[in-house]
């Protein structure tokens, strides 16, 4: 049953109760700039003219599975097709996130960046863990969702390509 409502969801054949103040599918996503893991500035306005797929993550088994399927997605699109960032939204220090992604079975294959002020949390209004988006590439807010497999990923990308 989840699967089929994901799918809908992500099909724009159902409507999903936005949190008041959150931007909703068919908004302007919300800027930010925030640090990698390894130190570099990543903005949202970096990948205008690209979908980008953002995981707003805790440090929590959940949001380790959500990130797992993300590397399923970059393992199934290119960097040319699709960006994809994690974002620690929880204000965790680099090292306890370092110490995090350290623990996963394999090594993410995407930026991974830290929001220590709980910047894009607040902005995004998140309340699942973890959280999806998929921004198209005129920086709309496109998709959101909690947990989602990569399968419904690749599928509902290749539609915005």
């Amino acid at each position: 049953m989840r699967k089929i409502f994901l799918s809908l969801v992500f099909m724009g054949l159902a409507v999903v109760p936005a949190f008041a103040g959150a931007p909703s599918p068919g908004e302007q996503a919300p800027e930010f700039s925030l640090q990698s893991m390894d130190g570099k500035q990543v903005a949202l306005s970096d990948f205008k003219g690209k979908v980008v797929l953002i995981g707003m993550f805790h440090i929590c088994v959940p949001c380790m599975n959500q990130a797992m399927e993300f590397n399923k997605v970059r393992a199934r699109l290119s960097e040319d097709q699709v960006v994809i960032l994690g974002i620690n939204t929880n204000g965790d220090s680099r090292e306890a996130v370092a110490g995090y992604l350290s623990k996963f079975p394999e090594k993410v294959q995407f930026p991974y960046l830290i929001d220590p002020v709980k910047w894009v949390y607040q902005s995004y209004l998140q309340r699942d863990m973890p959280t999806v988006l998929v921004i198209d590439q005129k920086g709309i807010l496109n998709a959101r969702a909690p947990a989602v497999s990569a399968d419904q990923l690749v599928a509902h990308i290749k539609k915005m390509l």
